[in-house]
């Protein structure tokens, strides 16, 4: 049993060693080490650096096999034609189509390429009914895949390259083609079956959460259900996961061996325990291939097999050898699946109720909903997953809910509504109704859910709670070892907070953040015991905005409880469109806006020169708009500079020149700054050359988005604020951008995605 943990410890050490890396080396460092595996293998002490190596060699054999094909940087600079098929499930709602196309030719300028290119690709306007398998002629433009590089935010890029694809773009024009109907697919069955879930009349809500259990497929489940089961722990149960595989396989299992019992001269020949394995496989199988073969579905797809094996020959399978020879397949399949949270969730999970089961049987099911809830609590934390304080209760109600009633009605009715339509869709009628009772009670266990800040616990306490819990857990080690692993449960989850939390700046000095928000704008000025929030980046018309995407994520790694003060430069999309996710998720104290009525219904202050207070030593003085004015637009940005110890920043929202003449007039020196943001990201309708010479700041940085349709930062800024001797960085170009102010003779502007690159970044 040892031997396949300590094996798979390895190989997970291996590959996931091997994800950190910035760079792929070159192959041929791995050459020498072929003999040296070879050799290894026969020194049982060897296993685990073996396994380790082994893990770390094949990620980067298939990091260098499955490396998605480059487009040349010609192809990107205007519209293409691109011949190709439809992939997977169209992601479609009221404002686009967005959908996987794995293209097979590039034409350009009469240029043409051939190859495979998987793109994701968005279709916004009138765009037609696409089936996968489908083959289209599209007119597109490609860019560069491109995610958000700041700290807590998702990584879609690396996302995106899991995924094999290094280009997006959106259809281009009305020249579009239908070159192919779809053939019989897995995908068009997922379609078709979505489609009579849909035409049973549920409500949204509903049809939302079984097209998600019986075909994978989560795109109509909303934002606001996504984090209304994640407040309550119950996001496991709203798609197809390893829990639900389990369950029809093994519904399939007992069915047919019940039904071969009744065969006596088949069973005498064939025992039935044997015979109901194969159509139990097939039956799991075929619900993981619905589910899309996500991670979950993959694991719980092995673990069955293995188990089935031990069943065929008759020999009593290990639980965590299972669990092992599973982890390391899902890893030798997609070494890449090391970096979803789905892979640390499933198999944490399923290894905390192998560890429950050998606590003893008096309250089980209690037993078990808290100590999975316990175990994964300090993977959601580092993972920067909500935590739930209700999801033991909730999903001891949720669970035989979904299993025995919501999942199975579902499938049947799916499979009644190909042979008697209306039987069929008066049984999905019924599921949607135990849907919607159940969103009813989440909604309102919701209201009662208490904010968990975990990653504001004291040092001192995170502290002291590592330390009772490894002493708890050697005394538990000694007198009754299976009591050890939750016991040392608190201590890890304290260790995962204090590693998690970015430190607050001594008294006397500030950090500064300009947060990489794309084409917009959202900084962090944070002092030991105080933090202002600088605008908020833009919002899309999907629901997309950046508060609750890139700001939130970073607010909570800091450990604060709330912002003090929000300053909304002023009211263009691009500086305040995160505000309402901000809002949602995060207390707020003041707000302060250039133009105060912007976000109705909101308790807003105007900004204006003048304004001056103190944090922890720090100063922050309002120098623009003039007091007793009204401005608009642009002009009307508030302009702050925070300063302490002789060492300043200046934000400028996106002043133009009329603003920057009014300053050089009545703020003169106190425009003096060592960092200074660029106003109106680079536009060349700021930074005029009287107001780079006044600032004489040593470093401009840039918020800018990459490759927006402007140019930010314009080539005529960018020369002078060279010539004026400033240093320069770009949010589009390094991430996020962080500076320590107050402590050292020199700021010094640190790159995030320098210290957090990984090799699938561009």
């Amino acid at each position: 049993m040892l031997m396949p943990v300590i094996a798979a410890a390895g190989v997970l050490l291996g590959v996931a060693g091997f994800q950190q890396l910035s760079f792929l080396p070159d192959a041929r460092w791995f050459l020498p080490l072929l003999p040296v595996l070879w050799w290894a293998r026969r020194f049982p002490a060897a296993l685990f650096p073996l396994a380790l190596l082994a893990g770390f060699t094949w990620s980067h054999a298939s990091a260098l096999l499955h490396a998605p094909r480059e487009i040349p940087p010609v192809f990107l600079k205007d519209t293409l034609t691109a011949e190709g098929v439809v992939l997977g499930l169209p992601d479609v709602n009221a404002h686009r189509t967005r959908f996987f196309f794995l293209a097979d030719s590039l034409e350009m300028a009469n240029r043409r390429l051939n190859g495979r290119w998987k793109l994701r690709l968005s279709w916004y306007r009138e765009a037609p009914h696409l089936k996968p398998g489908e083959r289209w002629r599209l007119p597109l433009r490609l860019k560069q895949a491109h995610g958000y590089r700041s700290p807590g935010a998702f990584d879609y890029e690396g996302w995106l390259y899991a995924q094999g694809v290094r280009y997006t773009g959106y259809v281009r024009g009305n020249q579009v083609l239908r070159l192919g109907k779809a053939g019989l697919s897995l995908d068009i069955l997922r379609q078709e079956l979505g489609k009579l879930i849909d035409r049973a009349e549920s409500s949204e809500a509903a049809a939302a959460v079984l097209k998600a259990l019986v075909t994978g497929d989560r795109s109509g489940l909303t934002r606001e259900q996504k984090q209304l089961f994640s407040l309550t722990g119950t996001s496991h149960l709203m798609a197809i996961s390893g829990l639900h595989i389990g369950l029809v396989s093994g519904l399939v299992y007992f069915l047919f061996r019940g039904f071969w019992c009744l065969l006596p001269g088949v069973c005498a020949r064939w025992p039935a325990p044997v015979a109901a394995v194969f159509p139990a496989v097939l039956a799991g199988l075929a619900y993981a291939a619905l589910a899309g073969f996500s991670v979950p579905a993959r694991r719980a797809l092995i673990m069955l097999v293995l188990v089935f094996l031990g069943v065929l020959y008759r020999r009593r399978v290990s639980s965590p050898a299972v669990l092992a020879l599973a982890l390391m397949l899902v890893l030798f399949l997609d070494p890449l699946a090391v970096n979803s949270a789905g892979f640390w969730l499933s198999f944490t999970a399923v290894a905390a109720i192998f560890w429950a089961a050998r606590l003893g049987r008096k309250f089980s099911w209690l037993w078990l909903q808290f100590g999975i809830a316990a175990a994964l609590a300090p993977v959601l934390v580092w993972q920067q997953l909500p935590v739930s304080p209700v999801g033991p209760l909730v999903n001891m109600l949720a669970i035989p809910l979904f299993s025995l009633l919501v999942v199975p009605m579902a499938l049947g009715a799916v499979v009644l509504c190909l042979l008697m339509p209306d039987a069929g869709t008066g049984l999905l009628k019924a599921a949607g109704w135990l849907v919607d009772g159940f969103l009813a009670f989440l909604g309102k266990v919701a209201t009662l859910v208490p904010d968990w800040p975990l990653l504001s616990l004291p040092v001192e306490v995170a502290i002291v709670l590592m330390l009772v819990s490894v002493l708890v857990a050697g005394l538990a080690w000694r007198w009754r070892p299976a009591w050890a692993g939750p016991a040392v449960l608190p201590g890890i989850l304290a260790a995962v907070v204090w590693f998690q939390r970015m430190p607050a700046p001594v008294p006397g000095s500030f950090s500064f953040t300009l947060l990489d928000v794309g084409q917009g704008l959202s900084a962090v000025v944070r002092t030991a015991r105080h933090l202002l929030v600088f605008d908020t980046g833009p919002s899309f018309p999907s629901g997309f905005n950046t508060g609750e995407a890139v700001l939130l994520p970073w607010l909570r790694l800091q450990g604060v409880a709330g912002v003090d003060v929000l300053m909304l430069s002023h009211g263009d999309t691009d500086h305040i469109g995160g505000t309402t996710g901000l809002l949602r998720g995060f207390p707020v104290s003041a707000i302060l806006s250039g133009e105060p009525l912007s976000l109705p219904g909101k308790v807003i202050s105007q900004c204006h020169a003048g304004q001056l207070w103190w944090w922890d030593g720090v100063r922050f003085e309002v120098l623009y708009p003039p007091a007793g004015t009204v401005q608009e637009g642009n002009n009307a940005s508030c302009v702050l500079k925070v300063s302490s110890k002789g060492q300043s920043v200046l934000l400028t929202g996106d002043i133009e020149e009329a603003a920057e003449k009014w300053l050089l007039q009545h703020a003169g020196e106190r425009l003096v700054s060592d960092l200074v943001i660029a106003a109106h990201h680079g536009s060349s309708s700021s930074s005029t050359p009287a107001f780079v010479r006044g600032v004489r700041a040593r470093q401009v940085l840039y918020s800018a988005g990459r490759d927006n349709r402007w140019g930010f930062p314009r080539p005529e800024v960018v020369a002078r604020w060279r010539a004026a001797g400033a240093r320069e960085a770009n949010t589009a170009d390094g991430g996020t951008l962080e500076a320590l102010l107050g402590v050292t003779e020199r700021e010094s502007v640190v790159v995030w995605s320098a210290q957090r690159r990984r090799y699938w970044h561009r």
